[in-house]
């Protein structure tokens, strides 16, 4: 039997989770509030910071990397990214992000790389299902399950957070869906004004490391204005704080391949996209490939989809997403 699963993703919010009460008590919701604010750095009226932070990135061959990021308020910031030769300087500025890059696209494990050094933060509607004790690396730990709220998301994987129980720091953050098994560990925490932040982190996929972080600087700073202009020729994208994201109406999978089927070839292929303010659909950037055959009726396929498109209050505003097709016989 052959067999393809198509997954959306909504770029840079992955690691974001909020407290809804769902299944969980008033003692639940407080572990994860408290584990929040522990990492909370950009809390409302701290001080200007920056957070520098080294890399390994694996591809085909690891890559060494390095991430600068300047925070002022939460909508004002900058941050610079390096790996190999590519390069992204993005500025947060008002309601509109501007991201300029030396390619087309963002590869994946940069953008898995913002994921993780967000660690854990309050965003989006997930619920609690059930709470545990366990030992985590030798730490008495509360893991607590939870789902996303029916119909928020595109990509609802079940997920577990293990929160050591006597600092309430985030020692592990798995997920898994039908298509692959995530996991970001947190290690190292030093404190910083009156929170605390993970100076080692690392993100495994299918149980091999993607990436290895390791901060190597969080102070506070004063910057030049200059520091947050938008760069020339940036891509922007509008900002708010109660967005409304994509929504799927017409999302056919893709055919497989009658040549990778007969020779029971699988894989799984990444796209990024953009949807456009009246739902359509452009800049289809293959990120991760399956094979030719399977990559091009994917990218053939996915360009004639068509959303609801993300809204800010009543206007309708570009978004990017992240696509993954799963070829595989069964």
């Amino acid at each position: 039997m052959r067999k393809v699963d198509v997954l959306l993703e909504l770029l840079f919010l992955l690691s974001a989770i909020s407290v809804g009460l769902g299944e969980g008590g008033p003692a639940d919701q407080q572990l994860l509030v408290a584990a929040s604010d522990l990492v909370n750095i950009r809390s409302d009226g701290a001080k200007p910071l920056q957070l520098e932070a080294v890399f390994n990135a694996q591809f085909n061959t690891p890559q060494e990397g390095h991430f600068t990021w300047k925070w002022v308020a939460r909508d004002l910031w900058s941050e610079e990214i390096t790996l190999g030769d590519f390069g992204q300087l993005g500025v947060r500025k008002g309601d509109t992000l501007y991201v300029s890059r030396n390619a087309p696209f963002t590869p994946l494990r940069i953008t898995e790389l913002q994921d993780l050094l967000t660690v854990f933060s309050v965003d989006v509607a997930w619920q609690i299902k059930k709470i545990k004790h366990e030992v985590e690396g030798g730490i008495d730990a509360e893991c607590v399950q939870v789902r996303l709220r029916p119909g928020s998301h595109v990509w609802n994987p079940k997920r577990e957070l293990c929160i050591n129980q006597t600092n309430k720091e985030v020692l592990t953050d798995e997920a898994i869906d039908d298509q692959e098994y995530r996991r970001k560990e947190f290690s190292d925490y030093q404190p910083f004004r009156e929170h605390s932040y993970p100076r080692q982190a690392r993100l495994l996929v299918d149980g091999s490391q993607a990436l290895k972080v390791k901060i190597i600087s969080l102070r506070e700073a004063t910057f030049d204005e200059a520091v947050f202009v938008p760069p020339s020729g940036a891509v922007a994208r509008r900002q708010c704080e109660h967005m409304t994201h994509p929504v799927a109406l017409k999302t056919p999978d893709p055919a497989y391949p009658r040549s990778a089927a007969q020779n029971r070839m699988g894989g799984t292929a990444t796209v990024t996209l953009t949807v456009l303010p009246d739902g359509s659909v452009e800049n289809v950037q293959l990120v991760g490939s399956a094979g030719k055959e399977m990559d091009q009726v994917t990218l053939e396929t996915v360009r004639n989809w068509k959303f609801r498109p993300a809204m800010c209050g009543s206007e309708a505003v570009a978004f990017d997403i992240r696509v993954s097709v799963n070829f595989q016989m069964r």
